[in-house]
Formats: C-alpha cells, sequence, structure tokens
C-alpha cells in the first residue's frame, strides 16, 4: 500500500533479491504497468563490470553522468539541469576543486558506499518512483549516513519502500509492515521486526 514500508525478510537464497527484481522488471503477472507505477531498484554496487548503453563502465562514468544517461530516467524527460539541481540538494559538490568527499564530476567507482547509495536514492528521487526497492541500503555505510537512509526513507509518505536488510535496528525504525517468504510464499504481518517477531501479529 501507498506510504507503507515493508521489510522482506527470509532465509538467505530465499528468493527476497529475485522477488525485488522481478517486481522492477515488469514481470509479476497483474503488476500495474510503468505508465500507472513507476518502480525503481535502487543499486547501489557499480564496482563490477555493468556498462551502460554505449559500452562504458558504469564505475568509470562521473556521478553526473551516471544520473543523465539511466534509461529509465531519459525516458521520465530528466533532464541534466534537473539531475544537477537533486544531486547538489543531498549533498554533492560541483567538483572537485570543492575538496568536497563526493562531487558530481567524480568517478561513481571512486565513491565510498555513503554516497553510493545518496546517488542511487537520487535516481529514484527524479524518477519520483512510486514503489522503491531497496537490497540492503545501509551494507558499509557509517552510522551517519545510515541514519541519512532511514531518515529519507521515513520522509517518504506517499512512496511505498520495500526494503531487504540484515540491520534489525533499521528494520525495526523504518518499517511499517514485515514480508516474510517461506517456501516461496509470503506471509504479510503488521509492525516492525520485533514486534513481529514478539507476537506473529497476522494481518
Amino acid at each position: 500500500k501507498r506510504g507503507y514500508r515493508y521489510g522482506l525478510c527470509g532465509r538467505n537464497d530465499s528468493g527476497k533479491t529475485s522477488l525485488m527484481r522481478a517486481i522492477a522488471g515488469e514481470q509479476i503477472e497483474g503488476f500495474p504497468p510503468p505508465t500507472e507505477l513507476r518502480t525503481m531498484f535502487v543499486e547501489t554496487d557499480v564496482q563490477g563490470e555493468a556498462q551502460d548503453g554505449s559500452g562504458k563502465l558504469l564505475s568509470e562514468l562521473s556521478v553526473l553522468e551516471f544520473v543523465t544517461k539511466h534509461a529509465g530516467l531519459q525516458k521520465y524527460g530528466v533532464t541534466e539541469e534537473m539531475a544537477k539541481e537533486k544531486l547538489l540538494s543531498v549533498g554533492f559538490a560541483v567538483d572537485d576543486k570543492e575538496m568536497a568527499p563526493a562531487s558530481l564530476t567524480k568517478q561513481v567507482g571512486r565513491l565510498s558506499g555513503g554516497w553510493r547509495m545518496k546517488l542511487a536514492l537520487t535516481r529514484a528521487m527524479l524518477m519520483k518512483a512510486d514503489i522503491l526497492l531497496l537490497d540492503e541500503p545501509t551494507n558499509h555505510l557509517d552510522p551517519g549516513n545510515v541514519q541519512w537512509v532511514m531518515d529519507y526513507l521515513t520522509s517518504l509518505t506517499n512512496v511505498t519502500s520495500i526494503i531487504v536488510c540484515h540491520d534489525i535496528r533499521v528494520l525495526d525504525e523504518v518499517c511499517t509492515h514485515v514480508i516474510q517468504i517461506d517456501n516461496l510464499k509470503l506471509k504479510l504481518f503488521k509492525g516492525n521486526l520485533t514486534y513481529v517477531a514478539d507476537r506473529k501479529s497476522v494481518v
């Protein structure tokens, strides 16, 4: 439901990430099309060999290029000026001369985990996503950036989030509901992870 934040839980290899990729890839039967519902899988791992449409490694793109060359954002008419404005609003500097930890001209592969998370969420902001799918959004983040992610997610009153995370504190502070995957079946519980674990209060 709109505005709810779901913690997606299950054993390792139970299909949590596969489910989120299927939602993002429009592979769920009966799911509303992108014309009705915008879904963004928030990925932060750009260190590998993933490439953009022109064959350039994503990790070699500048922060600004990484946003403006995203096919989904181009489709929705996001301009370079719009991307620049949003990136600056979350703390990116204009260029490396400002001696900031992250700038619009910095290569994505050189960003810390916290700044990669901010970059990935900025793309989702620009897309005006209705549903955010987050796989371990606080991995490798320092406490300050973990808090930034939690504050951002809880501020989204009109956006639905589905979150996979091993940090119980994050799930307790962020989630309104818990979805458990068990033998490829989904069970929905109301409340955060600790509340559900204590009471197993099925909705």
